[in-house]
């Protein structure tokens, strides 16, 4: 609520006249009140935040110009109104002095509002509503959401083009197992008709294969798909675990070991699944670059959970941070010649929307640690 909405409120509080009930009262009283009135109806006419006093039976007896504008109809209209049929009346009745809710319209439709009440002093009691529209607010939230998801998306398309390469030699490995194995069958089919147990149990190998690759193949795919963010509850080390078989394959390209720990018996957030597995595969495509040329290349990545908070740590033997950690999540700062510079940056704004933070800090043992956090699921619901 703005200063002078709250000047206002302050002021409604200390007089005991309504809003407009001076509209309907009987004429008289001292020159004092009448201008005291006319002050208060000229200040609540200047105010954009809908203003209604409701009596002590839940009856609309005073509005303001604004109320009118915001309930699609004339003040004049609201007046006599039952208060229910226009707010969330059991924050009223509750006494609640801030809330947000859905008001309602003549022709039924809602839409969301932020609602302060407070009471009248003196002989007759009311309670003043002032009503703020967050309509646009709350569209622009939405608006801002659904572009945070469009940049995540290509975000995922930008890592897999950097990634089909590696990716495409991943799968080739089971396919190309399949091939020897159905050849190797073959050939028992022609030698050795009758070793039908080793022919089983080569065709179960290639079947294996199979799957292998089919499981990498889904795992493209969803992680390429557009699709609303929906968040549900996930094991952050499971999350870990699919996402490394997207970055395994880049590892393995410069001969780095991939090591992984869980240390939490509960790692559980409210997180969207494809979104962190994007954080994940970020961490571990510029871990895997940095230790390009690195003597020893050795890729960590721990789970753990303190304090109400899931923790990831990715931490690489390579050249360490070159430029300001606080830097390198910034938009279109990259260390690579070719590189856009919007991975990080990705990843820090999905991070910061699932209520968690995200840092780099040297590694001890030589390289960097990129860590994030996300609030635990039992913390995420409260």
């Amino acid at each position: 609520m703005d200063r002078s909405s709250s000047d206002s409120h302050a002021e409604l509080r200390e007089t005991s006249a309504s809003t407009r009930p001076s509209r309907r009262a009987a004429g008289g009283g001292d020159d004092l009140r009448h201008a005291e009135a006319a002050r208060l109806e000229a200040v609540l006419a200047c105010l954009s935040d809908a203003v209604l006093s409701i009596d002590d039976k839940g009856v609309v007896v005073g509005v303001n110009g604004a109320a009118g504008a915001l309930f699609r109809c004339s003040a004049e209209a609201l007046l006599g109104r039952e208060a229910a049929l226009l707010l969330p009346q059991s924050r009223i009745a509750a006494g609640e002095r801030r809330s947000d809710g859905l008001a309602r319209r003549d022709d039924g439709s809602t839409f969301p509002i932020s609602l302060a009440v407070n009471e009248t002093r003196g002989p007759v009691r009311q309670r003043i509503a002032v009503i703020r529209d967050l309509t646009e607010e709350r569209a622009a939230e939405a608006l801002l959401c659904e572009l945070r998801s469009e940049l995540a998306y290509a975000g995922r398309l930008a890592a897999m083009g950097e990634l089909a390469a590696a990716l495409a030699h991943e799968i080739n490995q089971p396919f190309s197992a399949i091939a020897t194995y159905v050849r190797t069958a073959r050939w028992l089919l022609q030698r050795k008709p009758k070793q039908s147990g080793e022919v089983e149990d080569i065709l179960d190998k290639a079947g294996a294969q199979a799957m292998r690759a089919g499981d990498i193949v889904r795992r493209l795919r969803e992680f390429v798909t557009r699709g609303e963010s929906v968040k549900t509850v996930q094991s952050l080390s499971a999350l870990v675990e699919e996402a490394k078989s997207l970055g395994v394959a880049s590892a393995r390209q410069v001969g780095a070991q991939i090591s992984v720990a869980a240390k939490a018996e509960n790692d559980e957030v409210l997180a969207d699944r494809v979104q962190i597995q994007q954080v994940i595969v970020n961490l571990m495509r510029n871990a895997v670059e940095a230790m390009e040329g690195a003597p020893r290349r050795e890729l960590s990545l721990s789970t753990s959970a303190a304090d109400g908070y899931a923790r990831l740590d990715v931490a690489d033997t390579g050249h360490g941070l070159k430029d300001g950690a606080g830097a390198l999540f910034q938009p279109f700062r990259s260390s690579k010649a070719s590189g856009m510079g919007i991975g990080l940056s990705i990843s820090r704004s999905i991070v910061e929307a699932h209520g968690g933070r995200i840092w780099a800090e040297p590694n001890p043992r030589g390289g960097a640690i990129f860590s994030f956090t996300l609030p635990l699921a039992e913390r995420a619901s409260l």
